[in-house]
């Protein structure tokens, strides 16, 4: 059994947007902007902070997983081996997942695989878009607002203050070309390329394209429920990626029964889009709330564009404490 032992989220205070930043996209009311912070080294502060609120030492963490929406480092530079090497030294190994959005569950669902009885394995991933135009498609194409952040979960079979039930995974692979960003694959692509890239991706919608996706959704969630052998009347929980409408996870949530928490909805519209790190602000956002208690189950889903999904069922097996240090929100035992 995988439990999680501590969680941490590195989310800086999150400041209105403007009428002309949001201007296609007004739902988008506030971001999150960490300019002088890479992503690499957002990642190392908090996989720090979670492997301090779980007391174990670094010496003990096999692996480090990172992952990320957008640019994590110059081209070639193996990322992921200066975040262990930041986070717990010169021992371990460490990989990089590249499946985006659905990066930070997915590394969850990798952990979940290498832990053995005595392992841990630190997942991390972050984002930072202040290298361009955070704005590029809210202001005309009614895309997301990008926000900096960044998460890391220390994954062990030791215990923890919630245990993985079940997983579940559905892709749609043939729907994969219309996200090229560049043809110059070695070149990085601007901000203004992701917003040619999403109305490239609009415009190759069919009704046939979108049911597929929903299905996709559907297959995930279902599928880690039957892996945890939990009915979603059991759900108490349900922490989907973020959009503008909540679309079209209300209407999963409505297809297969399971709980819609709006509050989460408006926390993501209040923080902007937070990428990989979606699935941690929400279960931090419940338990700030006194939403989750012992014996809570909870359906976490993410997306990768329209391409992949990946879920995961935990139990909250008690509550965990939070701690508050600037930026970095901690929960542990």
């Amino acid at each position: 059994m995988t439990f999680v032992q501590s969680l941490g989220l590195l989310l800086p205070a999150a400041r209105p947007t403007t009428a002309e930043e949001v201007a296609s996209a007004p739902d988008w009311r506030a971001v999150c902007e960490c300019p002088d912070q890479p992503p690499a080294e957002m990642a190392v502060q908090v996989g720090r902070a979670v492997i301090a609120a779980a007391a174990m030492r670094p010496s003990d963490v096999e692996w480090v997983i990172h992952c990320g929406s957008g640019y994590q480092g110059s081209m070639g530079w193996p990322v992921h081996h200066h975040i262990q090497h930041g986070v717990i030294g010169c021992h371990g190994n460490a990989l990089e997942v590249r499946q985006y959005c659905a990066g930070g569950l997915t590394s969850w669902l990798i952990a979940d695989r290498l832990i053995g009885s005595g392992d841990a394995v630190v997942c991390t991933g972050a984002d930072n878009w202040s290298w361009d135009d955070r704005f590029t498609t809210t202001r005309s194409v009614g895309g997301e607002a990008f926000s900096d952040v960044a998460h890391a979960t220390l994954l062990s079979a030791r215990g923890g203050f919630a245990k993985i039930l079940g997983t579940g995974t559905a892709s749609c692979p043939e729907q994969s070309q219309p996200w090229r960003t560049r043809e110059a694959y070695w070149e990085h692509a601007t901000g203004r390329d992701f917003r040619t890239t999403l109305v490239q991706a609009a415009r190759s919608r069919t009704a046939g394209k979108v049911s597929d996706w929903f299905d996709m959704l559907v297959h995930a969630a279902t599928t880690a429920l039957k892996d945890a052998q939990i009915s979603p009347q059991y759900v108490t929980h349900f922490v989907p990626h973020s959009s503008r409408s909540g679309e079209p996870y209300r209407s999963l949530a409505r297809a297969i029964d399971l709980p819609w928490t709006e509050s989460v909805h408006q926390h993501n519209l209040d923080h902007g889009y937070l990428g990989v790190s979606t699935q941690a602000s929400g279960l931090v956002h419940l338990f700030q709330t006194g939403s989750l208690g012992t014996d809570s189950i909870v359906l976490l889903l993410a997306a990768e564009y329209r391409v992949s999904a990946t879920a995961i069922v935990l139990a909250i097996t008690r509550p965990p404490a939070l701690s508050v240090n600037g930026d970095v929100y901690t929960l542990h035992e």
